[in-house]
């Protein structure tokens, strides 16, 4: 009698062992990875036994039904990226604890999301199937939406607004800067933010306007909107002549009889030059007078006039002096761009 009940005592400590509920012990920790390279998602389980199963599942939509990727370590999705399987399962451990990692290679946008480890059980609800969610983040470098105008041309005075929209993830921080190094038009070397206005355009604000979209996820991303403004010749600080479209450059020198300005034509006293320089911008040249031979009636003013279908501006030049010389440049003058508006 007593054999017997020590028989049904063990009996029942052994059913309780093996009866034990597996469970999932650990969270799983979050995954975060860049566009391409291969992510790693490790849940932990204890008392796992058949029947019961390991599953791996994926969400393919907030409120859509979940994919299965396999069940304990056979993968059901048979799919091959760059020669190797797009999923594996590796299974560490003993029998009381494993680890069941599922491996995701060559990592595309559409495999960002919520993972789902969970344990099968037969015969029992599926809602109270043990599980854990798991989420992986893929990282992705910005993109630029080409839907800008690489070129924008409009009239001085008038505002406009430069546009930059860009995608990747995390989400990219946008940034906009003059491509010559200037400040911008508003002030400061840098704006930030998708959306960029300019008021009240200026002849100065012509240029390239470079937007860059970075995130921290190599590489950044940049877009470049050539800016053009037309406008009527203006005089600079240093009697330089702006214009666009091109403006008609005619030479005067003031006549001191009848103080009307006779035109300078080219010729063996004048010599009329357009003329590169290194520190201009790409559309602009310098217009230049050089005197020859000077002499005492060449002493007087001198106007560089430039003129286009916005108006007319003008720069005075004096050209004194008490010794004699052979020759004189009356300077660096008039300045217009080449770039027509379109």
């Amino acid at each position: 009698m007593i054999n017997m009940l020590t028989a049904v005592f063990l009996s029942s400590i052994l059913c309780s062992v093996f009866a034990q509920r597996p469970e999932i012990v650990d969270d799983i920790l979050p995954e975060v990875k860049r566009l391409g390279q291969t992510a790693y998602l490790n849940c932990s389980v204890i008392n796992l036994q058949s029947p019961a199963q390991l599953q791996w599942l994926k969400k393919t939509s907030p409120i859509g039904p979940q994919k299965n990727i396999s069940s304990d370590e056979t993968v059901l999705i048979d799919e091959v990226v760059e020669g190797k399987r797009k999923y594996d399962v590796v299974k560490y451990g003993n029998t009381n604890r494993l680890m069941y990692q599922l491996i995701i290679r060559s990592l595309t946008e559409t495999d960002a999301g919520t993972y789902t480890c969970q344990i099968y059980l037969p015969n029992q609800n599926y809602k109270e199937w043990p599980q854990k969610l798991g989420v992986l983040t893929v990282q992705i470098p910005p993109t630029i939406k080409n839907n800008s105008l690489a070129s924008i041309t409009v009239n001085e005075g008038q505002n406009i607004t430069l546009l930059c929209e860009a995608q990747g993830n995390p989400a990219p921080n946008i940034t906009w800067k003059r491509a010559d190094g200037f400040p911008l038009p508003n002030g400061g070397f840098q704006h930030r933010g998708g959306i960029y206005k300019v008021y009240q355009i200026n002849a100065t604000d012509r240029g390239q306007f470079i937007c860059i979209a970075d995130n921290n996820v190599k590489p950044p991303a940049s877009y470049t909107i050539q800016l053009v403004v037309t406008f009527a010749p203006y005089c600079t600080a240093v009697q330089d002549t702006v214009a666009n479209p091109r403006a008609e450059v005619i030479w005067y020198k003031e006549n001191k009889a009848t103080r009307e300005k006779d035109q300078i034509q080219d010729n063996d006293k004048y010599k009329l030059e357009q003329q590169d320089d290194q520190r201009l911008k790409a559309d602009e040249k310098w217009y230049t007078l050089e005197i020859k031979n000077v002499q005492g009636n060449d002493y007087g003013d001198y106007y560089c006039t430039g003129k286009n279908e916005h108006g007319e501006n003008q720069a005075q030049f004096q050209l004194f002096g008490q010794f004699k010389v052979s020759q004189f440049l009356v300077g660096k003058t008039c300045l217009f761009p080449f770039t027509q508006s379109k």
